[in-house]
């Protein structure tokens, strides 16, 4: 009998095919590694966005806090209620499971005149005026620990560091209103102020006092203070009252508008049909200012429809001069406030009628805005992402 020998060559090949096997799982295994990474990357980077937006939005709101409509230049409540807000927001959007951290650097706050310019340089120049909040959330070795890669330590990679950044923003500079079916009516009293009395409303040297105060958790208003000046807009000849020509109904929509019309304007607002004959929007011309024809007056017969919106906010037209007498008077409108009824009397004497409102921020889906506007006062568009 002949021994049997093993063929030399079917030797190699054997090894050759282990060789490549060996190679080919290992590139299999690596390329799957380098799927889950790349996949959770993606998805801690979609989380991070997601929590920093959610933390931006909700610090944004936080900083319309009626303190400060109390004049002061102090912020600190404000931006530490906002910081608190967004720290909580970001804490309820977790990133691959974990709940992250915010410190104080991952949080600031100022100004941006044109929200829509991504190129424009946030101002930290008057703190009073800050209207923009920035977030960053981050997945690093010193803030919430880096993200793991899991299997990817065979490549040589087990983690990475990634952080997002979103900016919310409550954009002011009211220069007009447009209705939609998506905006609704909007919130705009047929009532107008003179723009020199409210800027003296703001600055305390013309207020009736301070006699009734608004609970933002009850909605409730109540005899008392709340820090927030206020003003009778009756205008009459009591000592309470505003002299004649500081006041006046206007007429915004169909020219001589019934008190049927400025009854329903005043519960409902302003509709497409009222701003129709101003090719569908109520705004400031180029040189910052709109006529429009009204009244010197107001009529007793509105008080009813005046005190079902007590409590309620509204924006009211600021005008700089009128013209005309009574019902043929034409106000020249140069801006708008954010105000709120506190309180409506319309019987009784003359010089005891009241229409009490105080400053109140008001904000709105029909507001048409414009860049650096120094035409507006405590009226914004909702808060939105800018950044």
């Amino acid at each position: 009998m002949f021994a049997h020998h093993p063929n030399p060559s079917s030797t190699r090949r054997r090894g050759v095919v282990a060789a490549f096997v060996m190679v080919t799982l290992f590139v299999l295994v690596g390329m799957a590694a380098l799927t889950i990474a790349v996949g959770r990357m993606y998805r801690a980077r979609s989380e991070l966005q997601t929590s920093a937006d959610a933390a931006a939005m909700a610090g944004a709101w936080e900083l319309l806090d009626r303190h400060r409509l109390m004049g002061g230049a102090d912020m600190t409540e404000e931006f530490a209620a906002a910081r608190s807000e967004a720290a909580a927001l970001a804490y309820a959007n977790p990133i691959m499971n974990a709940a992250p951290s915010l410190s104080s650097g991952d949080i600031t706050f100022g100004y941006l005149s044109d929200p829509t310019d991504p190129n424009e340089n946030i101002s930290y120049a008057n703190p009073a005026a800050y209207n923009t909040i920035v977030v960053y959330t981050r997945r690093s070795a010193v803030v919430n620990g880096p993200v793991n890669f899991l299997f990817a330590a065979v490549l040589g990679h087990d983690s990475t560091e990634l952080s997002a950044m979103a900016a919310a923003n409550f954009k002011d500079g009211m220069v007009g209103v447009r209705v939609t079916e998506q905006t609704g009516n909007a919130g705009v009293l047929p009532i107008t102020l003179k723009l020199s009395v409210w800027q003296n409303l703001l600055n305390g040297t013309y207020t009736h006092g301070d006699n009734w105060s608004y609970n933002e958790d009850t909605k409730v208003i109540s005899s008392g203070t709340d820090q927030i000046n206020e003003i009778n807009l009756y205008p009459g000849s009591g000592a309470a009252q505003l002299p004649p020509g500081d006041f006046g109904t206007v007429d915004i929509g169909p020219s001589a508008n019934s008190t049927a019309e400025l009854s329903r304007q005043i519960l409902e607002g302003l509709n497409a049909e009222d701003l129709s004959q101003y090719g569908g929007e109520f705004k400031l011309g180029p040189d910052g200012t709109v006529p429009v024809n009204g009244d010197t007056g107001l009529s007793a017969g509105l008080a009813d429809e005046l005190e079902a919106i007590v409590g309620q906010t509204r924006i009211i037209p600021l005008f700089s001069t009128v013209s005309g007498p009574g019902e043929n008077a034409t106000f020249t409108i140069v801006g708008f406030a954010g105000i709120r009824i506190m309180d409506v009397k319309l019987t009784g004497p003359m010089n005891g009628k009241r229409v009490i409102i105080q400053p109140a921020f008001m904000v709105d889906d029909s507001i048409i805005t414009g860049p650096g506007s120094g035409s507006s006062y405590f009226v914004y568009k909702p808060v939105t992402l800018v950044r």
